[in-house]
């Protein structure tokens, strides 16, 4: 776990993953709790999101039957 500041009291607090990351409409990577005062929250992302983190929607037949026809192989 990684080590950061609450932003209430300034005490240690923790990182800890957070398990719905990806799923829905969640897009905090970490959540935030606070040793000191029991404060718990979203940290902010260090980065913006990488694009392989991104769902690829599958090509679909009719697709790929056309690039079949075309030449492309499959």
């Amino acid at each position: 776990m990684r080590e950061a500041s609450c932003p209430q009291c300034r005490g240690a607090a923790r990182l800890v993953s957070n398990p719905y990351y990806g799923a829905g409409l969640a897009v905090h990577r970490d959540l935030l709790v606070c040793q000191e005062c029991g404060y718990s929250g979203f940290a902010e992302n260090d980065t913006e999101p990488a694009e392989d983190d991104a769902v690829t929607v599958p090509e679909s037949v009719l697709r790929r039957m056309l690039r079949a026809l075309r030449g492309g192989g499959l």
